[in-house]
């Protein structure tokens, strides 16, 4: 038998395997110990005083959501977890999971898991050059994707969300929560509000969604070059006269050059499925405000988990 003359081609592993192996072992002590230095280190007002009984400690009840979030457990679980870390948090006393549900359906805690976001997310803001928007979809009830697109008589609810990510990092750099039903193209100017004034971004990213004059106009009003998908049926301008013009003709007739920038996008495809591998693609919360903190919570850990991911020794000891 005649042996192939076909080159094999070999697999080129970069990764560093020792410092993967460590990180992933000492990744719960890393993730818990920056999460009680997050919340120790930021300012958190505390609640005013009023008469009766003395409320829980914002801080706490932070740190309790941020735990909740990273180990994925209901408020009932999370509870047994909470006692066995106790200590180690620097929590003096455990709330009951009905204490965790109430704040975690107010709007109290919204403004402070919003900040906490925008302090992990500023170490990136200087090493993100190209950026990427995307949504996707978190089940509230029903059954999965696969189900509800193959049987027509599923029933099935989902919220969408929508994420301005890094291509380098795939840290998350701004996010937003809506029903499933609206389009993405509309929170795109929102996501953007978030970018601080040092950022060093110059592109972003996005598939055909966001292919769409207000699109690019908010993308080129925020000092950034836009690279959207145009869909199939686009034709290229003889004479642009905009953002979206231009871009649409770059796009179709140096499709080669315009596929080395567009496709940074793929980043944000496996921060999704990275993500939720790890906290699942269904969220437990059934009120808008407790899943609006409830995915606060979850981007929150995200992110730690890449600050931790960067240095591992150094937190370690």
């Amino acid at each position: 038998m005649a042996k192939s003359t076909r080159a094999v081609r070999k697999r080129i592993d970069r990764r560093d395997w020792r410092e993967y192996n460590r990180w992933q072992s000492e990744e719960v002590v890393l993730a818990c110990r920056f999460l009680k230095t997050l919340v120790e280190s930021c300012t958190i007002h505390d609640w005013e005083r009023h008469r009766g009984r003395p409320r829980v400690p914002r801080r706490e009840l932070i740190l309790c959501l941020l735990v909740r979030s990273y180990f994925h457990l209901s408020f009932r679980r999370a509870v047994g977890l909470l006692q066995l870390l106790k200590e180690y948090l620097g929590i003096a006393h455990v709330p009951h999971f009905n204490t965790l549900q109430k704040y975690n359906r107010g709007d109290g805690l919204t403004h402070t898991l919003e900040n906490l976001l925008a302090e992990t997310a500023w170490p990136f803001w200087a090493t993100e050059k190209i950026l990427a928007v995307d949504a996707t979809g978190l089940v509230l009830f029903g059954s999965g994707a696969w189900r509800a697109n193959h049987d027509p008589d599923a029933v099935r609810d989902f919220a969408k969300l929508h994420v301005l990510s890094g291509t380098t990092t795939r840290a998350t750099l701004a996010v937003r929560v809506t029903r499933g039903t609206w389009h993405d193209s509309t929170q795109l100017g929102p996501l953007l509000e978030y970018i601080p004034e040092d950022a060093t971004a110059e592109a972003i990213t996005g598939d055909g969604a966001y292919w769409s004059r207000p699109a690019c106009s908010s993308a080129r009003e925020a000092g950034l070059q836009p690279y959207f998908s145009p869909r199939k049926n686009a034709r290229r301008p003889t004479h642009p006269v905009d953002a979206f013009d231009r871009m649409t003709r770059f796009a179709l007739q140096f499709p080669d050059r315009w596929g080395a920038r567009y496709h940074r996008r793929s980043a944000a495809e496996s921060r999704f499925a990275t993500e939720k591998a790890l906290f699942g693609d269904r969220l437990r919360c059934r009120r808008p405000t407790s899943r609006r903190n409830e995915v606060l919570a979850r981007e929150v850990v995200h992110n730690v988990r890449l600050l931790t991911k960067g240095e591992p020794r150094r937190i370690a000891r």
